[in-house]
């Protein structure tokens, strides 16, 4: 993978659940069960988009990010990259793709939390605009069994400039 033009996202699709959740499992502590992904798109308003690698003429599941847009914002539930893609523009791809997806939809803002001992998300939301605006303590599990305090970051999407549609 030379760029970000080996990269494509579309909508995910019934199909790519199993994809999500090995993604899911290889990025996150805490065990995620498909039914429970597949369980977080069936609200009003909740949608994903998948990333594939183009290696050799095939297209490889990347990534994935969970959100769900409710009148003027949206919130990511979950973006995970896989182990063998990450550091090369995958998680950047699914962010900028997704708030433009997001500001389609009527979002204004994007929200998010990220564990606080997590410098490699962080590392990518600060380099994306993201906004530090508060703290959830113990609010997720580390590797170790230790409860970490979530933050909670804004981002504005209003003056989006859409490109194209994915």
């Amino acid at each position: 993978m030379n760029d970000k033009s080996d990269i494509s996202v579309r909508f995910a699709e019934p199909g790519d659940l199993d994809a999500m959740e090995k993604i899911y499992t290889q990025s996150f502590y805490e065990l995620q069960p498909k039914n429970s992904i597949e369980q977080y798109l069936v609200p009003l308003g909740t949608w994903a988009l998948i990333a594939f690698v183009h290696i050799k003429g095939a297209n490889i599941p990347a990534g994935y990010v969970l959100t769900r847009n409710a009148v003027d914002e949206a919130e990511v539930f979950s973006i995970g990259v896989a182990p063998t893609f990450r550091k090369r523009g995958v998680a950047s791809t699914l962010l900028t793709t997704m708030e433009e997806v997001a500001h389609l939809r009527g979002a204004r803002s994007v929200f998010l939390e990220v564990s606080i001992d997590n410098q490699t998300a962080r590392a990518l939301y600060c380099k994306a605009g993201y906004q530090v605006i508060g703290k959830r303590p113990n609010y997720y599990q580390n590797a170790t069994g230790n409860r970490v305090t979530a933050l909670v970051l804004h981002k504005s999407v209003e003056k989006i400039d859409n490109r194209e549609p994915i």
